[in-house]
């Protein structure tokens, strides 16, 4: 990872910030599953919370377009605050009554983490060089995922021993000390709107629904930008299954207490900091889709070995996921980041979530629907395949964003236009 990254002080503030809001959301993300589990005895009803994170995609032009038309650091020091008064109120919730403040919550978080992720993604587009781009993404990305070590362990162990309300708190800590830090940085590089001049008056009526899908119609019609796109959502939608599956999986195939799920994330998150600070180089190297194919591959052979309901395999297999993901994570944001203008970062990440998490929710919703009558291991083995059979198809377009050898003199920067033209090309 290239140290040039961190020599500012604004993007030091920033991952100060950041280490603080990945630890309160890897901790209560988890805690909000294993609570609606331990208060209603469901699988299903548990792996609802992943679903009502998901579902918030559906909003995506409307979250998208709010990021593009204000300026990043506000949107996100507002976002924090708003989030934080939303967990405060799980302090209610005593028993399986409460179960539906715990839903919906869960879907206010879920939209708080949309805007959070597209404005932050804008905000590093402004603040980093393009050829940094990869580093700055698999340092935040190794930061949450290495928050999965300490987060999980954390927020599972307060809620054994205090219960869900007390990591409640401790998550709107982390929220306001995270909107804090964006007040701290100093004169950012923030968005600046081409068309911020114009009058609302002079614009035609459907001007404001050609904005919103403004993010869809750049993903669709970028052919390089697209195929990753689609490879994660096909991908993904498996992963919806495992969401609900996982806890069959430690509960009925391994007899676990369903706590053993916090440790699992903690150990996926070992292989993903490695990964996160390996990703950069490896980007810079073979370029987006060769990293994301690996990451694919990986993520197939971890499922595999999970599906054994073994310990060793379970352990190993999430080591492996661990490493695949932030490969794909990284490369799809970096891929998108580098061929998206300034104004359109916020809809075009929006966008390209919602396409990968529409499906992911409906299969979240399959999962819980027939977790009960397939189990665990069918569905394990099945996206599996899904995962590898992805990595496979990417493979072969690898050269397309492969980077060119570096030279001694390059040209100056209005030559490389054509260049980037051309490596649009399918």
């Amino acid at each position: 990872m290239r140290l040039q990254v961190l020599a500012d002080r604004n993007m030091k503030v920033l991952l100060v910030g950041q280490t603080m809001n990945m630890f309160g959301n890897t901790a209560m993300i988890i805690v909000l599953a294993i609570w609606v589990k331990d208060l209603t005895g469901s699988s299903g009803a548990a792996g609802l919370i992943f679903l009502l994170l998901a579902v918030a995609s559906f909003l995506a032009p409307v979250t998208g377009l709010l990021v593009d038309r204000f300026p990043r650091r506000p949107v996100l020091a507002i976002n924090d605050l708003l989030s934080g008064i939303l967990v405060a109120a799980l302090i209610a919730v005593h028993n399986r009554h409460g179960v539906w403040l715990i839903y919906l919550v869960t879907f206010g978080y879920g939209i708080s983490g949309q805007i959070y992720r597209a404005a932050r993604g804008g905000l590093l587009h402004s603040m980093v060089s393009t050829d940094l781009l990869g580093d700055a993404n698999g340092l935040f990305s190794s930061l949450g995922q290495g928050m999965r070590i300490v987060g999980p362990l954390v927020g599972a162990g307060l809620y054994a021993v205090w219960g869900g309300g007390v990591v409640a708190l401790l998550d709107t800590g982390t929220f306001l000390f995270s909107a804090t830090s964006y007040l701290l940085l100093r004169r950012v590089p923030d968005l600046v709107r081409a068309d911020q001049d114009t009058s609302q008056a002079e614009r035609p009526r459907w001007e404001f629904l050609r904005e919103m899908i403004a993010g869809a119609r750049h993903v669709a019609a970028n052919p390089v930008i697209r195929r990753m796109v689609i490879a994660s959502a096909v991908a993904f939608t498996g992963a919806g299954l495992i969401d609900v599956a996982i806890f069959s999986l430690v509960d009925q195939g391994m007899h676990r207490p369903t706590a053993l799920i916090g440790v699992l994330g903690a150990v996926q998150g070992v292989g993903s900091v490695i990964a996160g600070l390996s990703v950069g180089p490896m980007l810079r190297r073979f370029g987006e889709y060769a990293v994301g194919s690996f990451g694919f591959l990986l993520n197939g052979i971890g499922l595999a070995a999970g599906s054994t309901a073994v310990l060793v395999g379970v352990t190993g297999g999430a080591i492996l996921v661990g490493l695949g993901l932030p490969m794909i994570l990284v490369a799809e944001i970096t891929l998108l980041q580098r061929r998206t203008p300034a104004e359109l970062q916020g809809r075009a990440i929006s966008a390209s979530e919602a396409i990968i998490d529409i499906p992911f929710a409906a299969a979240i919703a399959v999962g819980a629907g027939v977790i009960g009558a397939v189990g665990f291991r069918p569905i394990y083995l099945g996206v599996a395949a899904g995962f590898t059979l992805v990595g496979l198809a990417l493979a072969p377009y690898r050269a397309i964003t492969r980077p060119e050898p570096r030279v001694a003199n390059p040209a100056p920067a209005a030559a490389d236009q054509p260049a980037q033209a051309a490596a649009d090309q399918p």
